[in-house]
């Protein structure tokens, strides 16, 4: 197997079988720094919220942005039925909430929006106070692959929290922060 660039880095060498490329699959991605969000939606008094690490910008004419929810979520049903969700982006001080909205909180009921505070936004979704930015978004488009549904939001307003706010990010199964060289 040739390389570029005269890379000498060990190449784990797969068996080909659907466990194996999986579970190499995870572990790849869990190499990857990515910033954590809790996508809400509501109606009424129903609100919904997950935290979710794949979200994406897509384009910015028109403003649009993607969100990969488990189709087993009952967020992910909400969303489709609402046709509108807010992706909050956590800052550094808010694990405890990326926490009870992934479903595993020591001290909070998972899933439930009493772990923060929260304003009803324009489209009327919740939106988490002190997250560095809530942004809502209209649902235009969604695909189901495999375990997951992504749904494309057209932006149609953002919250944002003081500069000074740093982003929660996620990588190798645990949270860190951005540090500046």
């Amino acid at each position: 197997m040739q390389r570029d660039c005269g890379s000498t880095e060990n190449t784990a060498e797969l068996d080909g079988t659907v466990e194996t490329l999986r579970t190499a699959f995870l572990d790849s991605m869990a190499s990857n720094s990515t910033s954590v969000h809790v996508v809400t939606t509501g109606s009424g008094d129903e609100r919904f919220g997950v935290t979710v690490s794949a979200c994406s910008s897509v384009c910015a004419d028109p403003p649009t942005l993607l969100v990969c929810i488990n189709t087993r979520s009952p967020a992910n049903a909400a969303v489709a039925a609402n046709g509108v969700f807010a992706v909050n982006l956590l800052n550094v001080a808010q694990r405890g909430i990326a926490d009870t909205f992934a479903g595993r909180s020591a001290t909070a009921k998972p899933f439930d929006f009493s772990c923060c505070t929260n304003t009803p936004g324009t489209l009327g979704v919740p939106l988490i106070d002190g997250a560095v930015a809530a942004i809502e978004c209209r649902v235009v488009a969604q695909q189901t692959i495999g375990t997951h549904t992504v749904f494309f939001g057209e932006v149609a307003a953002i919250t944002r929290a003081p500069a000074q706010h740093m982003p929660l990010l996620y990588c190798k199964r645990d949270y860190g922060q951005f540090l500046a060289f």
